[in-house]
């Protein structure tokens, strides 16, 4: 589950993502540019030219329309991906400027020079075209990113670790839940400030992390409640998990500025899917709920719905 959140915003993956749409409208292109190749080939092999009202086109004037609409097929391809389209747009344009080349010194037909300066334009074009795109793709990757992130301390947040729990239910996974609270978090706020109390959220969540445990994830739910997922699908000790949780809670936090250590625990409630309910509210309520239990017994200890 964590690499199915957090390998969306990892550029170098989301780069090669496409769906079956794209690929279909990247093959029309590819073979709507061939088309063109061949024709422009044609034009200047046979020296095909065209009389329209009687006007006289010659083949260069005609090779030279073909091309300039080759190049626009070119940058619709990068328009309709960044990455592959772009590729496949540098590589079409490559053997159209090879094929002109060849026509002018090969062929002895100087009347493709014009093509080479409107492939040329082209090749500018996409490479700008590209990199704004690359650009956006990225500026879009970070806000999302930053939609399903704490800010203070990196892991997911409300909205992140409801979005991880909603697929596991989509798929059909049981799965634990399990809240923690910090018992006497106010204090530490109160005493050294919001900076000290943002730090000890975030080296609780490098604790959460450093516990071994089958793919999850771990997420900060608000204010000095944390919620950690874990798939139930395969066999685990979630009681044995608990009680390393209570343990790394409760081990002091040494503050940043010479501020001395910070002492406190964890209330844990656990409740599995589909076990404590079939929606996510549900599972939610119950795992809440048995985390208040855990308050009421004294703090510093696990409770299972």
């Amino acid at each position: 589950m964590y690499i199915i959140i957090m390998d969306e915003f990892d550029f170098s993956t989301c780069k090669v993502k496409i769906d079956t749409i794209k690929k279909i409208k990247l093959a029309f292109l590819s073979c709507l540019y061939c088309f063109f190749i061949v024709l422009v080939s044609l034009v200047n092999r046979k020296q095909i030219s065209v009389t329209i009202s009687g006007t006289i086109f010659s083949p260069s004037v005609i090779s030279g329309v073909i091309t300039s609409i080759s190049v626009g097929i070119g940058i619709m391809m990068t328009q309709v991906h960044w990455h592959y389209g772009g590729i496949l747009c540098y590589f079409f344009f490559s053997i159209s400027f090879l094929l002109c080349l060849i026509s002018i010194f090969v062929s002895i037909h100087p009347e493709s020079i014009p093509g080479i300066f409107f492939l040329f334009s082209g090749f500018l074009i996409n490479f700008v075209l590209i990199k704004n795109l690359r650009t956006i793709a990225t500026k879009n990757l970070i806000v999302k990113k930053a939609s399903v992130t704490d800010s203070i301390t990196g892991l997911l947040n409300h909205r992140g670790i409801n979005r991880a729990i909603n697929l596991l239910i989509a798929k059909g996974k049981p799965f634990y839940i399990l809240f923690l609270d910090m018992d006497n978090f106010k204090s530490l706020n109160d005493t050294y400030g919001h900076s000290a109390g943002d730090f000890f959220l975030t080296c609780m969540g490098k604790r959460w992390n450093s516990i071994p445990k089958p793919e999850g994830q771990i997420a900060r739910n608000g204010g000095d409640e944390y919620i950690i997922v874990i798939p139930a699908d395969k066999p685990f000790d979630i009681e044995e998990y608990a009680k390393e949780c209570v343990k790394k809670a409760a081990e002091p936090v040494e503050l940043p500025n010479n501020k001395g250590n910070f002492k406190s625990s964890a209330s844990v409630g656990i409740a599995k899917y589909p076990d404590n309910g079939t929606t996510i509210d549900q599972v939610m309520s119950k795992a809440d709920s048995a985390m208040y239990e855990s308050k009421h017994k004294g703090k510093n200890c696990y409770t299972f719905c």
